[in-house]
């Protein structure tokens, strides 16, 4: 028996419903950015990319919460703070790389030990 990876990505696994939403999606954000182009907006390019890329691997492993409505309500949540959190740094900030974003990733251990807490989703 194979061990189980605790992330792992097969196209397979994806079902027509799950390949649609993920293209319509991808077309939307990248159809805002071409439609709303400035110049100077690496900031909330990147955040907009970067929060999708941080979700999105939230989403993808807590997959065994997708039907429980606490779990949406938590993930609204921490999305609320995180952007009330970095829009107002990023309006603060004269100059920001977009690989300054990758500090984001120290979000995820909060996210998890919160979905883990006893009784928040069960």
């Amino acid at each position: 028996m194979r061990a189980k990876k605790d992330w792992r990505f097969d196209p397979e696994d994806l079902t027509l419903r799950e390949s649609l939403v993920i293209a319509f999606g991808l077309v939307v954000v990248f159809g805002l950015f071409i439609a709303f182009r400035r110049d100077g907006s690496v900031k909330f390019d990147g955040l907009a990319i970067s929060t999708a890329v941080l979700f999105g691997y939230f989403i993808h492993d807590s997959r065994k919460y997708l039907r429980n409505l606490r779990f949406w309500l938590l993930t609204a949540c921490l999305l609320a703070a995180h952007l009330a959190a970095w829009i107002p740094l990023l309006l603060h900030a004269e100059k920001w790389g977009l690989l300054w974003f990758n500090i984001m990733v120290f979000e995820l251990p909060v996210f998890w030990h919160l979905r883990g807490r006893p009784g928040l989703l069960e």
